[in-house]
């Protein structure tokens, strides 16, 4: 494949393109080359119709090709056209694009990182343009010549696509980002993938077990059951058991009070043991933090400031000044080493990436190691716990309206203030009543 070869200015037939997303939903690289061929010369002209910068039309392109062949499992033949969906994903990448060039980024990000982060204009469906009025672009505009470094981009990109296949596995079991990868971390990387296998098994075949037959004789009210709901009662099981009722629908914005671990569990085992119960005991609502002033969200709302240009983002300069150190950022566990400056850029591209996708499709509670999580105060009110905490930081930036939260710890006041007293599957089902009236606690 050449760049020369990958792009042709003939009208797409709506087959043609559905067989092309076909493609790529089995994994062939083939096909997002044919759904380049097919429909960037058409695209790159809607696009210069919104955009004045090539260096934007080329970033908007190349993200819409690469959000569709992440994405294209969402794509349902029997529910739209592929024009259509593929549209709907250049319709929102063009909106974010639209927004950042509207919403400049602060010319002197340098603060400090205990100062609250001012979220930024949410992304909003009303931003984008409407599907027919860029249909009628799409058919109306002559099919535009494609620049040589958005050809070199795209022939990049599905390169290091076919490159993935043949990548070590991360401990959470994904391929290594090519992008981001250095031979020196497969050692690791096998280590601490066989031991997340090892804990899995052990956890499924064993601490699962164990919890399910423990709170059925809690839930049953056996006799000698009453000390497991002293102990804080088995929250694997009761998740396992339980699942979606645990969940709770919120504005992210408005979860923006967060447990300061060190100070709401001083003592360390403490702090380990924690994650094992449901009911929680002790002042550990009483020492919380304000999400916007966390590092994760000043990450994540510096780099989507400066989505445009990441290098001018704060975050590209720590980096890029830890890399100058010597101490380039390393994990094992991401699979990556920013040893270069190429590599750093390409990081921050990749998280700016998965809000790209996630201003298009939604929150999606399926992706991420973890589901976001939640722990009620002693108020019957939601504080978020270290779960999820990027994803949401994420959200909370774009402007999501609503996702769920899965409750994870709940206070012993609160629980034995909604129980009145009873125990087992009768105190279980008024407390799961009770869940979904929680709201987010007020951040001071």
């Amino acid at each position: 494949m050449t760049s020369d070869t990958l792009f042709s200015s003939a009208l797409p037939v709506t087959s043609a393109v559905g067989d092309a997303l076909k493609e790529c939903a089995q994994g062939a690289t083939g096909g997002l080359e044919t759904l380049a061929r097919l429909t960037v010369p058409h695209l790159t002209a809607i696009a210069r119709h919104f955009l004045d910068a090539p260096r934007d039309v080329e970033d908007v392109i190349h993200d819409t090709l690469v959000l569709a062949w992440h994405n294209v499992w969402r794509f349902d033949p029997a529910a739209e056209s592929p024009h259509a969906w593929l549209m709907q994903v250049f319709a929102s990448r063009l909106a974010s694009q639209r927004l950042a060039l509207a919403t400049p980024a602060d010319a002197t990000p340098w603060r400090l990182d205990v100062d609250r982060v001012v979220l930024p204009p949410p992304l909003t469906d009303a931003q984008r343009p409407t599907l027919d009025a860029l249909m009628a672009l799409y058919q109306q505009l002559p099919p535009a010549s494609v620049d040589d470094a958005l050809k070199a981009r795209l022939c990049c990109a599905i390169s290091l696509l076919d490159a993935s296949r043949d990548m070590p596995l991360t401990p959470g079991g994904e391929p290594a980002d090519p992008s981001l990868y250095d031979p020196s971390l497969g050692p690791r990387m096998s280590l601490s993938r066989l031991a997340q296998r090892a804990k899995g098994l052990i956890n499924r075949s064993l601490t699962l077990p164990l919890e399910h037959l423990a709170l059925r004789l809690w839930l049953s009210e056996a006799p000698g059951s009453r000390p497991l709901e002293a102990r804080g009662l088995p929250r694997r099981g009761i998740e396992s058991r339980y699942g979606e009722a645990l969940d709770v629908s919120v504005d992210p914005r408005r979860l923006l009070k967060q447990i300061h671990y060190p100070r709401s569990f001083p003592d360390r085992r403490e702090r380990h043991r924690i994650s094992d119960r449901l009911l929680w005991d002790g002042d550990w609502d009483l020492s919380t933090t304000h999400a916007l002033s966390s590092r994760r969200m000043h990450f994540i709302a510096d780099i989507w400031a400066h989505r445009r240009d990441p290098s001018q983002s704060r975050s590209y300069h720590q980096l890029a000044e830890r890399l100058a150190r010597g101490k380039p950022v390393a994990s094992h566990s991401d699979g990556m080493v920013l040893d270069r400056p190429e590599r750093v850029l390409a990081y921050l591209r990749r998280y700016l990436l998965y809000m790209e996708a996630m201003a298009c499709f939604g929150f999606d509670n399926g992706l991420g190691k973890d589901r976001l999580g939640a722990a009620v105060d002693r108020h019957g009110e939601l504080v978020k716990i270290n779960k999820g905490l990027h994803r949401m930081a994420m959200a909370q930036v774009i402007g999501i309206p609503r996702v769920e939260v899965r409750v994870r710890g709940i206070h012993r006041q609160w629980w034995e203030q909604v129980s009145e007293g009873a125990k087992g599957d009768t105190a279980m089902q008024r407390v799961l009543a009770a869940l979904p009236d929680c709201r987010p606690s007020a951040a001071d």
